[in-house]
């Protein structure tokens, strides 16, 4: 299991947290209104994500190690889907390519804790500031799990990522027991760092009260979907 996270209250607005082994931090910021992801998503047979910004506030995450792994575990929406494609949303990107800030995105599948198993698919991954699009192809049987790997050889890793705030923030409510059920099922982890060995289960984006998840990362998935004869004899009686 992994280890409880350790929280430290800066003033009336800043909470930062953490993680064992990592130098990783969030703090608290305000958001708008959900992002509208129909650009990208236009056309899918569904599309599945986690978040909720019914408060108004997001934790912004950084303070990220060379090799740590964050990920989410999707659930896919029907038998024989197909993963097309996933979103990350990225508040603040790295600076450079050339300065060893690019790392790694994957798909693989994933066990019922949400761990990453057998690896589907993978590329390099550098962090640009706003939503960053991978297109996949790749059959989901069962749940998939979509997983970064931080890399910052030379220098810290400026990326921010933003997720949910289940707490209540400097204005409003508390969402978890709010806008949602306090026992929303989690999906985002930090997985641990490839270097010191990963944890699985991975590590909850724990606020105080519930546990968050990333904002703007959603999955495309296409369905099958078979044509009965009964079907083609409906549609010939519409054009009697």
């Amino acid at each position: 299991m992994a280890r409880a996270s350790t929280f430290i209250l800066i003033g009336p607005a800043v909470l930062l947290t953490v993680l064992p082994s990592t130098a990783l931090q969030r703090r608290e910021v305000p958001t708008t209104a959900d992002r509208d992801l129909d650009n990208w998503k236009a056309g899918a047979t569904c599309s599945v994500s986690y978040f909720n910004t019914c408060t108004g506030w997001i934790w912004a995450w950084s303070g990220w190690a060379n090799e740590d792994v964050v990920g989410i575990a999707y659930d896919p929406c029907c038998d024989g889907a197909v993963l097309e494609a996933t979103s990350t949303y990225v508040w603040s990107g790295a600076c450079c390519v050339s300065w060893g800030f690019t790392g790694t995105i994957e798909v693989s599948t994933a066990d019922s804790d949400g761990c990453p198993t057998t690896l589907l698919a993978q590329r390099s991954f550098f962090p640009a500031s706003g939503l960053n699009v991978h297109t996949w192809n790749a059959p989901a049987v069962g749940p998939v799990a979509l997983t970064i790997t931080v890399a910052s050889k030379y220098f810290a890793n400026s990326m921010v990522l933003p997720s949910d705030h289940p707490a209540a923030g400097a204005t409003g409510p508390a969402a978890c027991g709010f806008c949602y059920p306090s026992d929303r099922e989690t999906h985002s982890f930090y997985y641990g760092n490839n270097g010191t060995g990963r944890n699985c289960p991975g590590q909850p984006l724990f606020d105080g009260v519930c546990n968050a998840e990333w904002l703007d990362w959603s999955a495309l998935f296409t369905c099958p979907v078979g044509i009965e004869d009964s079907s083609w004899g409906t549609i010939k009686n519409l054009y009697r």
